[in-house]
């Protein structure tokens, strides 16, 4: 895999995945705000579209990580291997992000068997809502995490 692009031990899909998520945010952001003012449709085809990539880069991120060894080698020559700081940042995001996947796997399967086309608010919207909006806590946590894992786990 080529160097990365962010001055960093990462290679360049990790870089890409770190960078991405300065685009991911104002997607989800555009999509809320159109399901807020009763675009559902356009909320349905980002939400999708969004579930489709971020998922492909995802199982792309997985399966590089395989790989190199698992994020415990691939952060082996950083000066905080094996210490607390950077162990746990590596276990928080990954609860993040793996609870964030089962999350929206059930928001998105529930979607698609719930709501009728074109899509418009049914009985069991408020589930949906519920999960979406922890959803979205738990991607804001997976990214949030990401960066200082990123940070301390590649850049020192």
């Amino acid at each position: 895999m080529p160097n990365g692009f962010l001055g960093t031990r990462a290679d360049l899909l990790l870089d890409l995945v770190i960078a991405s998520l300065v685009l991911v945010v104002p997607v989800l952001l555009f999509s809320w705000t159109k399901v807020r003012r009763g675009a559902y449709s356009v909320h349905k085809a980002t939400q999708l579209a969004v579930f489709v990539v971020v998922g492909l880069a995802v199982l792309a991120f997985e399966l590089h990580m395989r790989q190199l060894g698992g994020i415990f080698e691939a952060t082996k020559e950083s000066a905080f291997a094996g210490t607390t700081l950077l162990n746990g940042w590596i276990y928080v995001h990954t609860a993040f992000s793996v609870s964030m996947a089962l999350v929206w796997i059930a928001l998105v399967a529930g979607a698609l068997w719930l709501f009728p086309r074109p899509p418009r608010p049914v009985k069991g919207s408020h589930v949906h809502r519920w999960l979406g909006r922890l959803g979205m806590v738990l991607a804001l946590g997976a990214g949030a995490t990401a960066i200082p894992l990123y940070i301390y786990g590649f850049a020192y």
